[in-house]
């Protein structure tokens, strides 16, 4: 096996454990969500006036797979919609008691599993974590060009 070939078989398990951590640390609330649309949630408790438009820049997403992801979070009575009065014309979102429920999970996930890495992350020295470092920055970088491409 090269070594691209293995650090893709590697890159993909870290992934499913990564997800199935974080599945078995949530409550059972968020267990009915995806990974898009917890993160919809996420933004829209975070954004100021957020929108679709905000939320898909900021997934990397089409505003055709927000606005679907929108709609199933309205239907769930997670999120709901309003207007601001001197702009009629744009749709913003909100989070409701229940969304704001699953926000504060989506935090707490994230809080706790960073406090566990952090721990890890210190038994290297600096050395390696510089190259660590290095090449996870190479490959956000291949990573945005990607997306870049597919907008």
């Amino acid at each position: 096996m090269s070594y691209s070939e293995l650090l893709l078989s590697q890159f993909a398990e870290l992934f499913e454990k990564r997800d199935a951590l974080d599945k078995l640390n949530s409550r059972e609330i968020l267990h009915n969500y995806g990974h898009s649309e917890i993160h919809c949630i996420h933004l829209i408790g975070k954004l100021e006036e957020p929108n679709v438009t905000k939320i898909s820049l900021k997934l990397a997403m089409a505003k055709s797979s927000i606005s679907r992801i929108v709609k199933k979070l309205l239907d769930n009575k997670d999120i709901e919609s309003y207007q601001v009065e001197c702009n009629k014309k744009e749709i913003y979102y909100k989070l409701t008691p229940k969304g704001q429920e699953l926000f504060d999970e989506h935090l707490k996930i994230h809080s706790s599993g960073r406090s566990i890495d952090k721990k890890f992350f210190e038994e290297f020295d600096d050395n390696d974590s510089h190259i660590v470092s290095e090449f996870l920055s190479k490959y956000n970088k291949h990573l945005e060009v990607q997306i870049e491409k597919l907008k």
